[in-house]
């Protein structure tokens, strides 16, 4: 008898399973196809909600199945108002932010990326996901609200061979890792600033790529893109 209560519950478990997973399916498909990286702040919310509130009645046998069909199908109502409310440029801004200009002609902005709670190294590792791997490859680039670069390159560097900058310097800080991993002096590289008159605790970015190619940015300056003579 025990057995058959046993089955009986993993029967029903699996039959909950299929509706919840039908609902789900048919709610998410009506929102949209856009991938995880592409979705608005409020779009990620409501899936995640969407998703926990599916498993709950799923295994939950004390909670009746209709609770969670009318918890999503609630939020799936939700989205639509939301929608249909981001029609208006205000409430747009308001939901989901609005793009923010990270970098100039003149370098990062770093009141930008402050807003954004980014660093440096964020920046980096956006520009590299849209495959620009330098500074100077970047006329202006643009932070869209679901968190994509967009990026308005400068064509004339970009048909140059280029090579990987290395970011030796962040925000006014070493970066030990990769200062150790190619060789560079710290010493030489301090020596270097201060024939231009900066401290490393100015510099917002240096970075120098294989060919020496050096991309230097200090704090309330515009960005500035040199040859030197670094030894390794």
């Amino acid at each position: 008898m025990c057995t058959n209560i046993q089955t009986s519950g993993m029967l029903i478990i699996f039959v909950r399973a299929i509706i919840l997973f039908s609902v789900l399916l048919f709610s998410i498909r009506l929102m949209g196809k856009r991938q995880i990286g592409e979705m608005e702040p409020f779009e990620l919310v409501i899936t995640l909600v969407i998703s926990e509130l599916a498993c709950i009645p799923m295994a939950d046998r004390s909670i009746p199945i209709t609770f969670g069909i009318v918890a999503i199908l609630t939020m799936f109502l939700i989205h639509q108002l939301v929608l249909l409310l981001s029609k208006s440029t205000k409430m747009q801004q308001l939901i989901n932010g609005k793009p923010v200009m990270v970098i100039t002609q003149k370098g990062v902005d770093m009141t930008a990326l402050k807003s954004l709670n980014m660093g440096v190294n964020d920046l980096l590792q956006a520009m590299r996901t849209a495959e620009y791997f330098s500074l100077e490859e970047i006329c202006y680039g643009i932070m869209e609200t679901n968190g994509q670069l967009t990026v308005v390159a400068n064509k004339q560097v970009q048909q140059q061979q280029q090579t990987l900058p290395i970011a030796l310097i962040l925000e006014g800080k070493w970066n030990d890792e990769a200062v150790t991993k190619h060789n560079f002096d710290k010493s030489e590289l301090v020596h270097l600033l201060s024939r231009r008159g900066v401290r490393v605790k100015d510099v917002v970015i240096l970075a120098i790529d294989e060919g020496n190619r050096m991309t230097l940015q200090i704090k309330n300056r515009p960005i500035t893109f040199e040859n030197v003579e670094v030894a390794r």
